[in-house]
This record gives structure tokens, sequence and C-alpha cells, in this order.
């Protein structure tokens, strides 16, 4: 999945430092200056800011916070106008992406209230109307996908008869299509150079890939991709990008992806945990002998004797959330076979309990639903630590989510299987049970 659901803005706001090109500084060069907040400056940390450009990675500058020392200017250089990732190495949001280009001199502020996001974008900032156009254009895409994404997850809830299927894949589609228009038209009209490529890449190569399923037609393309050199001629990315691709080898296709910069995170020595975890992931076939953590029982064997789905999950994941129905509908209909475990691996504790809350994932009885069900919700995170708990590492969970199907008797059954597919096989199995 391409990009990851908006979140609120406006928790962070811009200090009041005017935006004056630098004296005696090349033009080439930038700086950023960043004020934190006190609980995000409770411990000693570093702010990096990294780039990605043609694909290299590359560590501009860093600066160390305390609770004295909350202020700090880091300097880089970029070719041209380009995006650079600002990475808390502790407390606070992981990324924060701003664009910038020689010469530019920024403020922000990231406040207390920004703790524990994976992603945050700057909606007030001083001296760099590129990172608020791509601002704008990231929250409205976002809000138009969000809302396509409804409707799809809608469509795969158990259950659903061909009629009310067909006509929430309508509206999908419809929806869809304005967020698909809404790429092409910013593609046409956007300011920055870097935002704009970002959506003609999304545009020509959504279109070259299958046009049937999008809704541009090829005169449109290919009046979007003579536009660019016409309107940002001096910009190198964007020659290179309408020169090669008719081949596909446009140089910052991955690169000028802001979601890279997470990456960052897990090549760069500076973020590796201390703690050697030894990997043994579960497999079909295995008898789970898994602790649990922050929840009620400590461990699935004490479940024996119902089957139990155990599921990794996140808030930031959309199959994760579009997957959550399904599961409620499960915990419901095998309410005295089936024991749900769902176990969150948000970094941040309230993020991760606000979102159980607004999925309804905690229990139900009869004075609140006429079909009751209960959940078991786990945190996988050792708050002291600031990590996941070593036995949830060791089981090396590449993507989410990420679920196992036990059996009465302990045994995994069914490993990273859709719900709908767990429900038939809950169905399958309890039948089998009945006639025996």
């Amino acid at each position: 999945m391409k990009k990851i659901a908006f979140v609120s803005l406006m928790a962070i706001e811009a200090i009041g430092v005017s935006a004056q090109k630098w004296v005696g500084v090349p033009e080439n060069r930038f700086a950023v200056t960043v004020k934190i907040d006190s609980a995000i400056a409770s411990e000693p940390q570093k702010l990096y800011m990294y780039s990605m450009i043609e694909q290299q990675m590359q560590l501009h500058d860093s600066i160390s916070f305390d609770s004295i020392h909350r202020v700090g200017t880091m300097h880089g250089y970029v070719p041209y106008e380009y995006n650079v990732n600002l990475l808390l190495q502790r407390r606070g949001p992981q990324c924060v992406p701003i664009v910038v280009k020689g010469g530019d001199s920024l403020s922000i502020r990231i406040g207390d209230e920004d703790d524990g996001f994976r992603l945050r974008y700057i909606d007030k900032v001083q001296g760099s109307p590129s990172t608020l156009e791509m601002v704008h254009y990231q929250c409205r895409y976002d809000s138009l996908r969000q809302a396509y994404l409804n409707q799809h997850n809608l469509s795969q809830l158990y259950n659903l008869s061909d009629a009310q299927r067909d006509s929430i894949n309508a509206i999908a589609k419809k929806e869809k299509d304005e967020f698909e228009r809404y790429i092409l038209e910013y593609a046409c009209t956007g300011k920055s150079p870097y935002s704009v490529i970002d959506a003609a890449g999304d545009v020509f190569y959504s279109f070259r890939r299958n046009p049937t399923l999008y809704p541009y037609t090829e005169k449109e393309v290919d009046d979007m991709m003579n536009s660019l050199l016409v309107r940002f001629p001096d910009y190198p990315p964007m020659k290179a990008f309408v020169n090669d691709s008719t081949l596909g080898t446009y140089m910052s296709a991955q690169s000028f992806e802001i979601w890279g910069s997470l990456e960052l995170r897990t090549y760069s020595e500076r973020f590796q945990k201390d703690e050697k975890i030894t990997m043994k992931p579960l497999k079909v076939g295995d008898y789970m002998n898994l602790k649990l953590y922050n929840g009620p029982l400590g461990n699935v064997n004490e479940f024996r004797g119902k089957y139990v789905l155990v599921d990794f999950w996140a808030s930031w994941c959309q199959p994760c959330m579009a997957q959550m129905p399904n599961i409620r509908y499960a915990a419901q209909e095998f309410s005295d076979d089936l024991a749900v475990c769902l176990i969150g691996i948000d970094e941040n504790r309230k993020q991760w309990w606000s979102t159980v809350k607004e999925k309804d994932l905690r229990n139900k009885d009869a004075t609140q639903t006429d079909r009751p069900y209960k959940i078991y919700n786990y945190y996988a995170y050792d708050d002291k630590k600031r990590a996941m708990y070593p036995e949830y590492q060791a089981l090396d969970i590449q993507t989410i989510p990420h679920n196992y199907l036990v059996d009465r008797s302990g045994r995994i059954i069914a490993k990273n299987i859709s719900i709908t597919l767990a429900i038939d096989k809950l169905k399958t199995l309890l039948e089998k049970e009945k006639q025996q």
C-alpha cells in the first residue's frame, strides 16, 4: 500500500521566526530550526535529518535535545527542491517530512501532543511554501483515498448479499474515480515541482500498467506529460522523468516516496536496538505457547479448549482496519468456541487504545447489543524500554495483519489467513465436531 491514512495536523504550530535568506551562507544550502516541547525533551535524544535523492541515502545534520536545550538548527544541502525527513531518535513522531531548496530557512515546532506518531505533516511552517503545498495536497489525497477505502472495506464484510456488494462497489468506484481525478488535476496545476512530480508519477505509471482501471484518457496523460517540462524547465528530476518515462526508468520513482524515510530507521545503526533477538517465527503445526502482555490472561495456553485467533495489528494499517468488522463478526458468531486475542503494535499506547475504542473492539454484553461478543486486547510494547517485547520480536513479523488460528489443543492450524477464510474454516470445523 503506497500511502497511509492522514493524521490530524492541528497540533503542530510554527514558532515565530521570520523566513529570511541567510547572510553570508551559500544559496545552495538550507537551514531548519526546530523547537520541541517538554514531554518530547524529557529524555535526551537526537533529531536526524535525512534525505533520499536519486535513491541515495544522505544524513544532512543532527542536533541533540534535552529538558534544557529544546531549540536547535540543522543545515543541509540539496541540489534542487526536494524532500528531507526529520527523524526523532526516541520520543515524538518518527518522521516529519518537509520540502526544501537552497537558501531556505525553515522554522517548525513539534508539540507534546505529537508524541508517538509514525508520520507528522507540518501544516504551519515558516520559510517553505512548497512544504505547505505538499501538506495541502497530501491532506486532500488522503481524505479522498480514505473515502474510497471506507467503501471498499465495506464490500469485504462477511455475509453481504450480492445486491448489497454491488451497490457498495458502485459507490467505491465513484469515490476511487474522484480520488484519481484529483491526482491528475494536481499534477497539471501544482506549483511545487517536488509534489507535482510525485503526483505525475502516480498518474503515468498507474495508467501505463493498466489503463482500463483508471479514469484517464491517453490524451489527458500525454497533455500532462507535455506540460511538465513547460512548467518546470529547470528542474532536473522532471527532465529525467519525462525523458525516461517511456522506458520506466524514472530515477526517483521510489526515492520520492516520503515513506521511504521510515525505512531509514531500519537501516541506520543510530536506531538499532542493543538487544539481540533470536528469530523463531511460528509456523502451521507448531503448538503455540505465547506470552500475552498488558491484558487479561497471560498466555495463549490459558485458552486451551477453545479455538483461538491471535491477530497482530496497528491503527495505521489499512488492511488491519478493514478486517476488524469481520473479526467482531467472528467473535459474535463463535462466542462459545472462539477466543479472539488482538495484539496492538502501535508504538504509542494512547493511539492504540483510542483505536480499540473507536473501532468497537472492546467487549459488549447483552445490555449493549443484541449480539454480544468478547475480545481480548493486548499491547505489544514495553513502555519502559520503548520497544516491542522480545517474544513478539522473535516472531519476525514482516507484514501486518499477522495472525494465527489455533485449535482447541493449542496447535496452529492456519497462519496469516484472511478473516473471511478463517470464519469459513471455523464453521467447517465446528460442523464436523457436531457430526462426531
